[in-house]
Parts: C-alpha cells; structure tokens; sequence
C-alpha cells in the first residue's frame, strides 16, 4: 500500500509525456531532480489519449492510464521511486474536454447511438438545432469536399477493415461506427466504388445515421457540438452533471487515494459551465480520500488587476499572472514607449494610432464572427424567448434608430452578445445563474457595457436586454423564465473564455508586436510599466498572505517564447533608438527580396517586423561580435523560424490563416526567410553584431528573473530543461528533447568545480553562455528552500529599497518567518546600467548604491546561497552596499549565519 502522506510542496518540474518520452523516462531522471533539489514531478496528462498524442489533451479514456506511455505498471513504477525520494507527483488533468475519433469508446457509443445513447450525456451537443436536416444529429467536419462528392469519388466506403468486426463507414485514415439499425443492411463485401447504385445506397445509409458526415468548411458556421476553442476533434464534456463528473474522475480519484498523486492541476477550468460547482465537488471528493490540505491548482488566465476567486477551493493558479508581473519589471518604460510609437509609424506612416485594445477586439469579433459563431447563434436562440416581453426592441436598424414594439430582432441580438463578449476585459465572469453577482463580475460587466455602448456598432435596446438579463437582481418567479436566463448567463460565460483566447491569446498577440516579449498568455502589450516594481511588490505582498502555495512559473509548454528569450528582447528597450534604426535598415537591405502578392508585398511590414524579433530570440549564444553560426546550426534555425513565422501568420489571420491559406503568401515568406538567413550576406553580419551586444544583458536578465520565480512568494514550477539556458519560441519549439545526461553531467562539473576552482564563480560570470551560472543559481535555490521551506512557504513579505545612484536598477525583498529570513537582490535594467557587455558586479558598478534594511533584517550577519560569502550588516545605518553583496555573482540570496 502506498503512503497517503501529502508531501509538501516546495518546486516541481513541469514534463511533458508522450511516447517518446515515457513514465519510465520521466523515472529514469528523478534522482538527478531530487539532486536538483525538486520535490515533485509535475506531468501534462497521463490518462489514454488517441494514439499517437504528443500532449495527452486529447484523452478518450479517463478510465486507463495511457498504454503508450507505459500504462499502469510504469506509473506505478515512477510513483515507488519517486516516494523513495522522497518527492511528490502533481497531475494534469482535463475536465472540459476529450477527443473524438474511434479510440474513444463513449464517443463512438453516441455516434451509435445518437441522444438516447448511454453516454449521449457526457458530451455538450446542441440536439435540436433549427435545421430539420441536423437536428437530433451531430455534425462531423470532417471531410475535404461535399459529401456527394467524395462518394462519387470513391473516398468513402462501408465495410469491414482488415481486423474484422462490424461494418463501418471509412473515411482515409477515418472511420466512424454505424446504428443498430442499419448494421443488419450491411453484407460482407464493401459498398463502395462508382456508380448510381453504390453511391445511392451509401448515402442512403448515411442518412439514416445519428451524425452528419460534411465538408470541413461547415464547421464554422453549423457544428452543434462544444468543442475547446475551435478545434474539431476536442469536444466539450458537460462536467456539471454530476454523472459525468463521476465516470470521468473514478481513476484520479483512486490514485490520489491510494497516495500515487500528491496534487492536482485542472486544465481550462474557464471552459466549465460551472467552475464553483466542479471545485466544490473535486474538494469534496480528495478531501475525503487525502485530506483538506490535498493540493489543487487551476489553469486560470488572470488579467491584470484581476484577483483569483477567493471562494475557490484551490491553492491558487498556474501563474501566468506572475510571470506577465515579472516580465514587466525587466522593461525600461520610456524606451518600450519609444519602440512602440516607431512601431505604430513603421505601420502607419500617416501617424494614424494604433492600439491593443483595438486590435485585441478585432481579434475577438473575428473569432466570434468566424470559429465560435455556432456557439453565439446557441446563445442567440437562448435570448430570443427572454427577449420577447422583456423589454422594447429594435426590430431593424440597430444603434442610433427608433424603437418600436416589435418581435425581437434574432440578428439584431446576435450583434449585440458578439460586441458584449469582445469588449469583455478579462476571460469571464462567475455568476451564479441564480441572479448573484460580485463587485468585482459588476465592475467587469461595467466597464464591457459601457465599452460597448461607446463603440456604437449594436443595438442599444439590444445592450439593455442584456444588462436586464445578465444582472437581473431577483430571478423572474416564472421557472421556465428563469431557468432559460440561467441557462443564457452560465452559456454566455462559457463561451467569452475561448473568444478572448483565441481572438487574443492566438490572434491579436501575433499582430501587434512592438515588443513582444510583452506578449504573453495573460498579457497585455498595453499595461503601463511605470511603477512594474511597485505593482510586482504588492502582487507579491497579496499572494504570500492570500495564495502562499501558488505555482509560480516563467516557462509552461504553452508559453509564446521561453522566459529567455524574453529576457534577451526585453534588452531593447534599453537601447530603443538603435532597434529602430537597426529595423529601418534592415528593412532596406532586404526590400528587394520581398515578393509581390496580390498586389500586397510579402512578407507585410509587420510580419517582416515579428521575424527579426524571433530571430533575434534564438540567435545563438556564444558567438563572439558578428560571428555566424556554422551552417548546421544555421540550417536548424532555418527550419524552426520557418515553422514558426507560419504558425505565426496563420494564428495573426491577416494575410493567411488556418482553415483559409494563401499558399502563394506562405510561399513568399518561406522564400524570404531563405533568403535574408542564406543570401543576404550585409544584413546577416549586420545583424549578428546586433545580436552579440544584446547577448550578455539578455542572460544577466534572465539570472536575475531566474532567481525572482524561485524566492518570490508561491511554488516555483520550472519547465523541462530550464535550469539551462533556453531558447525557445511557442510550441512545438518549445517541446523539442531535452538532454538530461547533459544535465546530469552539469552538476557533476558543478561539484567539481566548488572542490578544485578557487575562483569557479568567478569563471561561471566570465563564461556565462555554458549555462553554470543558471544551473548553479537554480540548485543552489532550491536546496536553501528544502532547508527553510517554512520559510518559502509561510513567509512574510516585506520588499525592500536601495538608495543611491543605481537604486532603480534594484529589485529586493526579504521573506521572514520569525527567526527565519531571507534576502533576495537582483539587477534589472543591466544594459543601461553597465553599457552593455560587462556583468553587474563589484563597487565599480554600483557605487554608493545601497540596500536599505529594517532594523530587524540590518543587525543580522549573512551568507550568500550561491557564493558562500559572509556578509556583516550590523553597523551599516546607511544601507549595505549593493557592490558588496554582489561582489562575485551578479545576484544574491542572504541567509541568516548560524549563530
């Protein structure tokens, strides 16, 4: 039997399992992370995916443990090492979704089936929607042309595969089970080939089905079934009945019984008709099999400002959040400025303004317009019978005209939940349906209803129906009155997640790119950056004493770019002048590889903008001024800048998108890319000097972020392979192997180095491209929190000031608990600080810059965590010396001497 303690928690280290990287790989490398001193694997979903999976999103069995990944023994397997390392498990699990296709067993019972079917109930399917052809069925996107096309075709048969079986309908690699009712009809052989006959009796058959085979194309506008975000083969569960919550939720629960798991993180808990109600019954269930201390996160998109739900039964976020504060203190403000008004003419010459919050909206009102529009028109029928009597409609026109009583305009309300929803300023909302609403879901609703009112494009008798509806106040006595407003308000605020992830996170992110290390999930590339300290301390101040346990990461598998890479970009701000004149001129050394397209030159000067971006993000380190890489490593950045400039134009959707290519446009980019890293030897050197003075204050800013995500209040959550440095852009760059035995051998040196190199900090900081620094920096952290994880995890916060020249190029705060303390202290702003290339150490650097202490933190004496150097505070009423404390490495944390 295995333990049921609950391991605290300290660090865990994110993994991503599939088959190539299984549950034995992930054993074969817990000692080396209990060295590293982690306490707990974190994995992406272990449950049965479909076959192949490279994330595990896609689960169509939440009753088995996926076989590709080793199944059940090589879980258990992981759980005995790990335990005999005294180290903890935290699993990723799915409660919106699962995929469809024949691996999943409940999906193809209601494809069988249809609505009576005995897990019809697990899946969100509008059933009765207005078309007479569609309705009681589900519709398939799933071919390449109409469907009496692809009969005639001969592409799609009915028959037995080549393991036997019941006939089936077969697609390519596609199949799909048929009805009771029509299996008797279906012979031996296959109905398939040319001819009126065949073809007749296939379609014919499928009539009769309880799903709809058609072409792709319609699933934007006539798919009845909820998926994640708009990607077909991800369909939605119905989580709020408790059926459902049960069947799908009986094999986690028995791990975290049996003590396997040591926590949980619910994966798009805003995807959830009723996120409260799932908390409260996933507490109720672990507290009851593990305790009420069980650790549970949620994946939950704060935007700034925004505070986690306190009345959740959680322990906080995945921290987005937090990353998005750090990232904003690395940031020179007037120089972001700078970029961003170079950015706006090199877009708008005429000087006409450019912001993200249009854009944002536009990305949103393309989205809702577009692939979430089958979701507006539910909620649309949802409003029509609330509108009738409920108020005075606008039957035509829209903003602006008369009134009249009139029947309900169903366009006219369409219009109206689509410019709700874009100008909503955060994710969603969480009313209850039951007419409930807190201050902080009134101010959002607000500022989204003025924002809609003042743009003008809808109705304002519509907008008043959907003030009336969603803030009623007393719920009408009429129960179906009232149940069909409930029904509106929970549906509403399913779907405003997705419109603002995809239209913002997957749309507007990858069109308004001043800088786009600010351009990350839960970002906003328009948040003021002024007071970023200030605003870091006080979100720091109210997590330690309202969410102490929450993840903290700067790196997940769904980043935009690797917290370093961000590190390097966030440097030009620090430099905005040469960026732009750097732009300019490579903009016209390399004018004549663009390729006319339709009258449009490719690449477009955004997109031309995004690339030196990107490729400035993962230029090499270790390259000496204006040096090249050799052609092997030239040859993989070619291919892994290609594949993410077109991921990049698709998501942007301006010249080229996902379900509409422009193959001519992709084209011209390839082509361009070739040419400017291959062909266009004056920019390339041009380039590569750029890229070599931005080097050193890149990694001095990602040791510094480095050292912030592993001391600020919460649990640091390191993604696979960053206690190296990395760089990465979104997936699936940011997916690629990690070389663990190269890992392993780092610490080895490590050791090494502290026995024999009297002066081994000396050379980390001189060499800091071979990645010493960090690993050193990362362990070293992670050891001090095993030896005073009280500390980390109870701790008060108190941020600290610097007085003299460098102050601003300061961030620093103490953790106490009782007698227990520590002191974090970092550069920021390093480029300006140093002139560039030199690291931020010594006298010479800081001056009389100082650290101002408490009286109860300054009459203390202390040693360094990563130099072992002691440091005397006492009698330093002006402020310890920022140049002493960091003497020797470029950061520090200060633990108390044992006295």
């Amino acid at each position: 039997m295995i333990s049921p303690t609950v391991r605290p928690l300290r660090a865990t280290y994110r993994l991503q399992v599939h088959k190539d990287f299984t549950l034995a790989n992930v054993r074969a490398i817990v000692p080396y992370l209990a060295e590293l001193g982690v306490s707990h694997v974190y994995t992406s979903p272990i449950l049965t995916a479909r076959p192949g999976s490279t994330h595990g999103y896609d689960v169509t069995d939440p009753k088995a443990i996926n076989p590709e990944i080793g199944g059940e023994d090589a879980l258990r397997a992981l759980v005995r090492t790990l335990h005999e390392h005294d180290m903890g498990y935290l699993l990723d699990i799915v409660p919106n979704h699962m995929g469809t296709g024949s691996s999943n067993p409940y999906w193809e019972d209601m494809l069988a089936n249809g609505r009576k079917a005995r897990y019809a109930h697990w899946f969100d399917v509008d059933w009765d929607v207005p078309d007479p052809a569609l309705n009681g069925r589900v519709l398939l996107p799933v071919l390449g042309d109409e469907l009496d096309a692809v009969i005639e075709r001969g592409e799609l048969s009915i028959g037995r595969g080549d393991g036997g079986g019941d006939p089936r309908v077969r697609y390519f690699d596609n199949s799909f089970p048929l009805s009771p009712e029509t299996l008797a009809e279906i012979d031996d052989g296959e109905i398939a080939g040319k001819g009126a006959e065949p073809v007749g009796r296939i379609r014919g058959i499928l009539d009769r089905q309880h799903y709809s085979l058609v072409s792709w194309r319609r699933a934007s506008k006539d798919i009845n079934y909820r998926r994640f975000f708009d990607i077909n083969d991800l369909v939605a569960l119905r989580m709020e009945d408790p059926r459902v919550f049960v069947e799908t939720h009986a094999r986690i629960l028995e791990l975290v019984a049996d003590g396997s798991l040591d926590g949980l993180r619910i994966d798009h808990i805003d995807g959830l008709l009723d996120p409260q109600g799932y908390l409260d019954r996933l507490r109720a269930e672990v507290t009851n099999r593990r305790g009420a201390d069980f650790p549970i996160f949620v994946e939950k998109i704060l935007s700034p400002g925004e505070q986690l739900r306190e009345q959740w039964p959680v322990q906080g976020t995945t921290g987005y959040e937090i990353l998005n504060d750090l990232e904003s203190a690395f940031i020179e403000a007037d120089g972001f400025a700078s970029i961003e008004d170079g950015y706006r003419k090199l877009l708008r010459p005429s000087g006409a303004e450019l912001t993200f919050e249009q854009v944002a909206i536009e990305g949103k009102l393309r989205i809702l317009r577009g692939a979430l529009n089958p979701d507006i028109a539910r909620l649309t029928r949802l409003l029509l019978p609330i509108s009738k009597g409920a108020t005075r409609m606008a039957t035509h026109g829209g903003a602006g005209r008369g009134h009249e009583e009139a029947e309900p305009d169903a366009a006219i309300l369409e219009e109206a939940i689509v410019e709700l929803t874009a100008c909503m300023p955060v994710y969603r909302t969480y009313l209850d349906g039951e007419g409930h609403c807190t201050d902080a879901d009134s101010a959002v609703l607000d500022r989204a209803f003025s924002l809609a009112r003042e743009r003008g494009r809808a109705s304002p008798d519509a907008l008043e129906l959907l003030a009336e509806v969603m803030r009623p106040g007393a719920m009408p006595d009429d129960p179906d009155e009232h149940e069909a407003r409930s029904a509106f308000i929970r549906r509403f605020q399913q779907t405003s997640g997705p419109a603002t992830a995809k239209g913002v996170e997957d749309t507007a992110l990858y069109i308004y790119v001043p800088l786009v290390s600010r351009n990350e999930v839960g970002g906003a590339p328009d948040r003021p950056l002024g007071s970023a300290v200030r605003t870091l301390h006080d979100a720091n101040a109210i997590r330690a004493t309202s969410w102490p346990l929450n993840l903290v990461c700067t790196n997940t598998h769904d980043t935009k770019r690797s917290a370093d890479v961000r590190a390097r970009l966030d440097v030009l701000a620090e430099m905005p002048d040469q960026w732009m004149r750097s732009i300019r001129r490579w903009r016209m050394l390399n004018r004549g590889h663009r390729i006319s397209v339709g009258r449009r030159f490719a690449p477009d000067p955004n997109t031309e903008y995004l690339f030196y971006q990107a490729l400035l993000g993962v230029w090499p380190i270790g390259l000496a001024n204006g040096e090249l890489p050799v052609p092997e490593i030239m040859d993989g950045l070619h291919e892994r800048l290609e594949a993410y400039m077109l991921k990049a134009v698709k998501e942007g959707k301006s010249r080229t998108s996902w379900t509409d290519p422009d193959e001519e446009f992709e084209a011209a980019l390839k082509k361009f890319i070739h040419t400017v890293l291959f062909r266009s030897p004056t920019f390339i050197s041009d380039f590569a000097a750029l890229a070599a003075r931005l080097s050193r204050p890149g990694l001095w800013n990602a040791l510094s972020r480095t050292v912030l995500h592993l001391t600020v209040p919460g649990v640091p959550d390191i993604y696979q392979g960053d206690e190296q440095w990395g760089f990465s852009l979104v997936d699936p760059d940011n997916r690629r192997p990690v070389d663990y035995d190269a890992r392993r051998r780092m610490l080895e040196e490590l050791d090494l180095m502290g026995q024999e190199e009297p002066d081994h900090l000396a050379a980390m900081v001189a060499s800091p491209e071979n990645g010493r620094v960090k690993t050193h920096v990362v362990r070293s952290v992670l050891h001090a929190r095993r030896e005073q994880s009280e500390l980390f995890s109870e701790g008060a916060y108190v941020p600290l000031e610097a007085s003299g020249a460098g102050a601003e190029h300061v961030i620093a705060f103490a953790r106490t608990n009782g007698d227990a303390a520590a002191i974090t202290l970092v550069p920021r702003l390093s480029a300006s600080l140093v002139g560039g290339w030199n690291a931020p150490v010594g006298n010479e650097v800081w001056g009389e810059t100082a650290l101002v202490l408490p009286r109860e933190l300054g009459e203390r004496r202390w040693v360094c965590a990563f130099s072992g150097r002691k440091i005397d505070a006492s009698g330093n009423g002006d402020g310890l010396p920022v140049g002493v404390i960091l003497e020797s490495l470029p950061v520090a944390l200060l633990l108390p001497v044992a006295t």
